[in-house]
C-alpha cells in the first residue's frame, strides 16, 4: 500500500496589473501617456483632478514627459505622496524635484499642494497638513508609487518594524482615518511627512513604477509570499483597485 503522499498548495501571488518595457525611457513615455488618460478621465468626470506622485531620481523622465502632455493643467492640483523635511530649495527635496521637472512646459500652471511647512518638526506642521490635505488633495484622481530595493512605499519603511503601532495602525491601514502621518526612521537622515496607504488608495487609478531587476526581484517575493511584512505587500494586499506596474530593467 503506498504512503499518502501531501499535496504543497503554492499560494496564489496578489493581483497585479503588468506593463513591461525594454528601457527607462519608453517606461516614462507610456506612463505619462496612461497618467495623462487618467488626469482627462477625472477632469471630464468632476471638472478638476488631483494626482500624487512619489519622489527620487526614478521618475525624473516620466515627470518631463508628463509636463509636456496636453491636457487642462490649471485645473491640477500634484502633490508629494511623502516629504524630506527640508526647505524646497534643498536638493533632496520632493517639492523642488516636482517644480524642476514637472511644473514646466504644459504643467506650469499645475497647481502644486506641497506637505513641507516652515516647522523645526514635521510633528509641529502635522495637523495644519492632514487638514490641509483632507481638505484640498483628497480624494486623489491618481497615484504614482515607486519602491525602494527594501520593499518601502511612499515614507513607510519596513525598518519601522510591522509591530510599529504607529506604522500598522495609521501608515499601512487600507481604510484608515489620518492621510497623513510624520516619520522618523534610524536609516533615513531626515525626518518626514508621508501620505498613509489610506489617502493613496483614495485614487482609481494606482500605478507602480519600479525600474531594475533587484527592484522587481523584491516585488516579486513580497506579491507571492503571504508571511512578508514589506510595505510594498500591504499596497498590494490592501489596495481597493488592481494596481498597474510599468516595469523596466
Amino acid at each position: 500500500m503506498q504512503a499518502e503522499r501531501l499535496k504543497v498548495i503554492e499560494p496564489l501571488p496578489l493581483p497585479l496589473h503588468e506593463r513591461l518595457f525594454d528601457d527607462g525611457e519608453q517606461l516614462a513615455q507610456a506612463l505619462a501617456k496612461q497618467v495623462a488618460a487618467d488626469l482627462r478621465g477625472a477632469l471630464a468626470r468632476h471638472g478638476e483632478a488631483c494626482i500624487a506622485l512619489s519622489g527620487g531620481n526614478t521618475p525624473k523622465r516620466f515627470f518631463q514627459a508628463l509636463s509636456t502632455q496636453t491636457l487642462d493643467w490649471a485645473r491640477v492640483t500634484v502633490l508629494p505622496i511623502d516629504e524630506r523635511w527640508l526647505p524646497p530649495e534643498h536638493p533632496r527635496s520632493n517639492e523642488r524635484l516636482l517644480r524642476e521637472f514637472l511644473l514646466q512646459h504644459n504643467a506650469a500652471v499645475a497647481r502644486l499642494l506641497p506637505l513641507y511647512r516652515p516647522t523645526e518638526t514635521p510633528e509641529a506642521a502635522l495637523m495644519p497638513v492632514l487638514t490641509k490635505i483632507a481638505n484640498e488633495g483628497l480624494p486623489l484622481d491618481v497615484a504614482v508609487l515607486g519602491m525602494g530595493d527594501d520593499g518601502h512605499v511612499a515614507s513607510l519603511f519596513p525598518d519601522l518594524g510591522y509591530d510599529n503601532p504607529a506604522l500598522r495602525e495609521i501608515g499601512l491601514q487600507p481604510r484608515g482615518r489620518a492621510p497623513v502621518m510624520s516619520i522618523r526612521t534610524a536609516t533615513m537622515p531626515e525626518p518626514r511627512m508621508t501620505l498613509t496607504l489610506s489617502a493613496i488608495f483614495t485614487a482609481p487609478a494606482l500605478h507602480l513604477h519600479i525600474e531594475g531587476e533587484k527592484k522587481r526581484a523584491v516585488l516579486d517575493g513580497a506579491q507571492r509570499d503571504p508571511r512578508s511584512t514589506l510595505p510594498i505587500r500591504s499596497v498590494l494586499s490592501g489596495a481597493p483597485v488592481t494596481p498597474t506596474l510599468f516595469w523596466s530593467p
